[in-house]
């Protein structure tokens, strides 16, 4: 029986459900690439790749209020809902131009899926990410193979932490969600997990805005992505 097995409480496992960036792939290099784009169209100053690291996680709508607030020296909550949409525009611009030239998926994660897969287990990914980015991810890495659900942070009104995207996931893969399973890197899949009453396992190495995701009290947290199959 494997980690994720155990974290059960006696119930079968039937499905799996993923958070994309952070847990399955690396997307900041793609991600940071297109918010210093738009910083800089609109004659702001470039944040950088270890500075947008620590923003992605809530969306893109929150990681370009992020980088609007980092530009103007202001709190988040002081930027403007206009200024928030003419960044998120050309954000959304450039990123579709080059969603996963640089993106790349974390060592031990194919071989895990197939795994995964192998053993019958259902597969979703649960991301805040726009759909339409997501699924050209989990297409050019190979991905949507094992992964046929896919709900996005556009797919529903709500997004994690609320627990309605976890529960669409449940309902699409045909499993009820006492036999499903969260495995994600931040607080927000924590979170969404309680609220559907699933487990959740985290790994340690994702996007939680700089905090160790141990913080935020998941059931299991590994350091590399492969340990979630060991006994």
């Amino acid at each position: 029986m494997t980690r994720l097995a155990n974290l059960m409480a006696g119930r079968e496992l039937k499905a799996l459900l993923f958070d994309l960036d952070g847990t399955l792939i690396d997307s900041v290099p793609d991600l940071a690439a297109a918010v210093d784009a738009s910083l800089e169209k609109h004659l702001y100053v470039p944040a950088g790749e270890k500075r947008i690291r620590e923003w992605v996680g809530n969306g893109a709508r929150k990681l370009v209020q992020r980088a609007l607030a980092f530009a103007l020296e202001i709190e988040e909550d002081r930027v403007t809902a206009g200024q928030v949409d003419e960044l998120l525009a050309s954000f959304f611009d450039f990123y579709a131009a080059a969603t996963c030239e640089r993106t790349c998926l974390y060592p031990g994660v194919l071989d895990s899926l197939e795994y995964w897969q192998q053993q019958g287990i259902a597969m979703a990914c649960v991301t805040n990410k726009p759909e339409r980015f997501s699924a050209t991810i989990l297409a050019g890495l190979k991905l949507d193979h094992y992964l046929p659900v896919l709900v996005g942070g556009d797919t529903l009104p709500q997004r994690k932490p609320d627990p309605a995207p976890l529960l669409l996931a449940c309902e699409r893969l045909g499993v009820a969600p006492e036999n499903a399973l969260m495995v994600g890197d931040s607080v927000n899949d924590v979170k969404a997990a309680r609220a559907a009453s699933i487990p959740v396992a985290c790994v340690s190495y994702g996007y939680n805005h700089g905090e160790p995701v141990v913080n935020a009290k998941p059931d299991l947290v590994v350091d590399h992505f492969s340990q979630l199959l060991l006994p």
